[in-house]
């Protein structure tokens, strides 16, 4: 789980850095996303490269938990850990979703007020 390998940013042929995460520090840009969203009055620009990537990460977790012992403590934990992850990424998603429900539904407003 600590290992380098989720990647942000655009590929480097079209002469873009690739940044390098560890899954903390992945799981760190997520929640701060979160928390940036969820305290904004505006709909912020989108993270797709993070959720991708800790859809990823989610997804490799899942593998592993499914891999290890059925009795072992570690099991227990990685999986509460992948459940706060999960909420995160879909407080976040809801978040987003309800800004730009929000924002159509404005929008609708002052069309048919136009007409």
């Amino acid at each position: 789980m600590t290992e380098e390998l989720d990647h942000l940013g655009q590929d480097s042929d079209a002469g873009s850095e690739e940044m390098v995460l560890t899954p903390a520090e992945l799981i760190a840009r997520l929640e701060q996303a979160w928390m940036n969203e969820k305290f904004a009055p505006e709909l912020l620009e989108s993270k797709s490269e993070i959720i991708e990537c800790v859809i990823e990460q989610l997804d490799h977790m899942e593998e592993n938990v499914r891999r290890a012992k059925k009795g072992d403590l570690k099991v227990s934990i990685h999986r509460m850990e992948m459940e706060r992850i999960r909420y995160v990424l879909n407080s976040y998603l809801r978040c987003r979703l309800l800004k730009v429900h929000s924002l159509f539904t404005r929008f609708h407003k002052d069309v048919v007020t136009c007409l």
